[in-house]
């Protein structure tokens, strides 16, 4: 009976804890994901400003690709230490430092949004904010 339970638990920490995290953990597939250059004619960017948000987009995505590989080598870190069954101190803490860096995506996004923003003027703001809405950005 001993051996029963602890299967069960076995079988209900993976499918709450361990299944979720290593799909939580697994990379974002990479679809072309549209900018707000893909939308310049509504919200009427000016050359000068399509240059520097295009500069800025350029910097996110050098940054998001460092990141993103970070992200990946320590994705198989946590699986290894899964696998081997190592002490789950050394797996607390790989984990976050996975889910750290993934959050260091989000905030380098924002960024960028941010710095996009301030280009623009209230109407433009106020338009692009209206098109972000549409298409589910918010």
């Amino acid at each position: 009976m001993k051996i029963a339970s602890r299967l069960f638990c076995l079988l209900l920490s993976c499918a709450f804890f361990i299944f979720p995290l290593v799909s939580l953990a697994q990379p974002q597939a990479q679809t072309e994901r549209k900018t707000i250059l893909d939308f310049k004619e509504q919200v009427g960017l000016s050359g000068e400003q399509e240059e520097k948000i295009r500069k800025i987009i350029q910097d996110f995505e050098t940054k998001s690709a460092q990141i993103s590989e970070k992200v990946e080598n320590q994705r198989k870190k946590v699986l290894s230490l899964l696998k081997e069954e190592a002490d789950i101190k050394d797996i607390q803490k790989e984990i976050k430092t996975l889910f750290s860096l993934r959050a260091d995506l989000v905030i380098e996004e924002i960024k960028a949004g941010r710095e996009i923003d301030k280009l623009l003027t209230p109407e433009q703001l106020k338009k692009w904010r209206e098109i972000k809405i549409k298409g589910g950005k918010f």
